[in-house]
């Protein structure tokens, strides 16, 4: 058993117990913060609109929602390289693990959607699926974004031992979501979909509804972190020309081990 003292560590977040691949699912249909239950301690971030308590976010009708108000936005002040989240967390989960997220509304103008893995001791660990209506920095940065011919970009993107100050991706893939036919698919639909990240030993893998859409084979991090996802303000993800506020819609977080 572990003696007290190694117990505040983990608690704490300065160390990061060992993780076992293993089966956890989340639905969302009790209000409030989720048990912390198999070792995985859960927390949030709101930064994009108010929220005074768990239950805001969490119900309890099956659904998480994570919401951004533009005026709320606007009237922040970012700080350096900081970016504000309005996002949910849990973990730690380590490698030999698929983590999935159903959710709607992901490609929203002016933020990106994702869900990521995220390690910080002295150095940053991380494991990205980003999701944006247009990436100002792709090789196509004004095209349409609805699904009568347009299409929602991603980046995917994995850092190993980032410098905190100016942390930069070991591999960083900017493409267009693509369906299983492998056109470029739209996400602005109103559609659930699925969205998974099968992290192994030797390579990591994206998926968009069970399609693959790229692996990253020559750098995977390999220590456990926090399962982390939501919407950010992000400056390469355009303008927020919307005024209604805009919600992330989650339906369920699982993982599965890997075979």
């Amino acid at each position: 058993m572990l003696n007290r003292g190694l117990s505040l560590l983990i608690g704490s977040g300065l160390l990061v117990s060992p993780v076992l691949a293993q089966e956890y699912f989340e639905g969302f249909d009790t209000a409030g913060k989720p048990e912390d239950r198999r070792g995985f301690v859960w927390d949030y971030r709101a930064e994009l609109s108010p929220v005074t308590g768990w239950s805001e976010l969490i119900p309890g009708d099956g659904y998480a929602y994570l919401t951004a108000e533009r005026d709320f936005l606007r009237g922040r002040q970012r700080r350096g390289r900081f970016w504000p989240f309005q996002n949910l967390s849990f973990g730690p989960v380590g490698a030999g693990h698929r983590i999935s997220m159903r959710a709607k509304n992901t490609a929203v103008p002016g933020l990106a959607a994702m869900i990521f893995t995220y390690r910080e001791q002295d150095t940053i660990d991380e494991i990205d699926l980003e999701i944006t209506a247009t990436d100002t920095e792709s090789r196509a940065p004004r095209h349409g974004t609805r699904p009568e011919g347009g299409w929602t970009d991603l980046r995917l993107a994995t850092w190993i031992d980032a410098d905190q100050r100016r942390p930069e991706p070991e591999t960083l893939v900017k493409q267009p979501a693509r369906d299983a036919e492998g056109n470029k698919m739209s996400l602005q639909d109103d559609r659930f979909r699925v969205y998974t990240i099968e992290w192994d030993d030797i390579e990591v893998r994206f998926l968009i509804d069970g399609v693959l859409q790229h692996t990253i084979e020559d750098a995977v991090p390999d220590r456990p972190a926090r399962v982390i996802f939501g919407l950010r303000q992000m400056p390469w993800a355009g303008d927020a020309d919307w005024s209604e506020p805009q919600t992330m819609t989650v339906d369920w977080v699982s993982l599965e081990p890997l075979e």
